[in-house]
């Protein structure tokens, strides 16, 4: 009996702890999709926010809330950098690669995860303007694709709603 409890209390406290850590998903069943055939991507977002566009050497996609007085505002910046990975590379050779190239002897945290149904890198770094969040995927046979936001706060973890926009991520090809 004593044995049992214990058991059930252990898990009690696994099953808490896991529930603690895994906010229940987003619904995301009112958002309007955003597509864009040029950098072959689409995403889901909340129907209040905005779509811009930055040209020239870099092209990317601007999306997010409208700026408001005093308030936080979220935004995701999406690029795809053209034949950046000319050999190919996985993206965890590429991500590599690229911290040997630039001689970082201690690179910020990184992660494995998946954006799109692909393989990527997240990697996280606190910045003069606050926490950056960076994930990294292979995209067509030589280009990276990468989502970069910022939040103003460094000690906060990824912005629930920004996590629910990169879980809709999808290639088109």
């Amino acid at each position: 009996m004593l044995r049992w409890l214990l058991g059930a209390l252990v898990l009690g406290v696994t099953v808490t702890v896991a529930l603690a850590q895994s906010p229940p998903a987003i619904d995301t069943s009112g958002w309007k999709t955003f597509r864009d055939a040029t950098l072959g991507f689409e995403v889901t977002h909340p129907v209040t926010w905005g779509v811009g566009r930055t040209t020239g050497t870099l092209e990317s996609i601007l999306l997010g809330e409208p700026a408001q007085v005093g308030k936080e505002t979220l935004r995701l910046q999406f690029f795809v950098q053209r034949d950046i990975n000319p050999s190919g590379l996985s993206i965890e050779q590429w991500y590599a690669d690229q911290l040997k190239r630039l001689k970082v002897s201690a690179p910020p945290p990184s992660m494995p995860t998946v954006l799109g149904g692909r393989r990527a890198i997240r990697r996280e770094m606190i910045g003069a303007f606050g926490k950056h969040f960076d994930f990294y995927t292979t995209h067509n046979k030589s280009d990276i694709f990468q989502i970069s936001i910022i939040q103003d706060s460094p000690r906060e973890p990824l912005n629930r709603t920004a996590e629910g926009v990169i879980a809709t991520v999808r290639f088109i090809e």
